[in-house]
């Protein structure tokens, strides 16, 4: 009787899970409530616990902690995208394509294309110095590029065994860094900047480095339960 009563509980932790969800992607694709990134985020760790809850009182099911890792990883991954290239909360034009107007892309590539590393951070250094910035948007600019990909670090060496050298981790999300700076710039949602990408692939090696660090790693696994995750 106790048993089935864990196994009641621990699958409504997941109904109620799935029920968050939806309506966190409800949120995410809406166009017509557009709702800020700190509500949405505040969501995906609610259907963390209440996945992880569920995790813990099914424990004999040793697959859900993958499974688990697999979803949190497919929440990320669509509030960074949205967040880079759709969303709306910063004015970002889903899928504006650059026109043929030769003048217009010529216009688009001298405000939003830098390719001289430190120049657009020195430039929020000075503006923060001169007031021209406000602390929340240097903060918004600089640190959360920083924590933009870190989740990565945590996510890729434990969903792929090829994802063990810190130097593997690099090259993939370097790619993956350079790709959405190239997409915010052909859809026109945001810029290309080299200083976007030293910030972003920065935060996520110092993430990779204490997230995978031998002792670290041993204690985020056991707490996570991932001690099954071996293909």
């Amino acid at each position: 009787m106790e048993e089935k009563i864990r196994k009641i509980f621990g699958i409504t932790n997941y109904f109620i899970a799935f029920i968050f969800a939806v309506y966190y992607l409800v949120l995410e694709f809406s166009i017509l409530n557009i709702t800020s990134p700190i509500k949405r985020l505040k969501i995906i760790f609610i259907v963390i616990i209440l996945m992880y809850i569920g995790s813990l009182i099914l424990n004999k099911i040793k697959t859900l902690p993958k499974i688990n890792m697999w979803i949190w990883f497919s929440l990320y991954l669509i509030m960074l995208l949205n967040l880079t290239l759709f969303d709306q909360y910063f004015g970002r034009q889903s899928m504006n394509f650059i026109s043929n107007n030769t003048i217009t892309i010529k216009d688009y590539l001298n405000n939003n294309f830098n390719i001289i590393p430190f120049a657009t951070i020195n430039n929020y250094i000075l503006a923060l110095k001169n007031n021209n910035l406000s602390n929340l948007n240097f903060i918004y600019n600089i640190f959360g590029n920083l924590l933009a990909f870190a989740p990565l670090a945590l996510f890729l060496p434990r969903l792929f065994n090829s994802m063990d050298k810190w130097y593997k981790f690099f090259i993939i999300t370097s790619i993956f860094i350079f790709f959405i700076e190239t997409m915010q710039m052909v859809t026109m949602s945001g810029s290309f900047d080299i200083d976007d990408y030293i910030l972003n692939i920065t935060g996520s090696i110092i993430t990779y480095c204490i997230v995978n660090n031998k002792k670290i790693k041993k204690y985020i696994d056991s707490f996570i339960n991932l001690n099954y995750l071996k293909n």
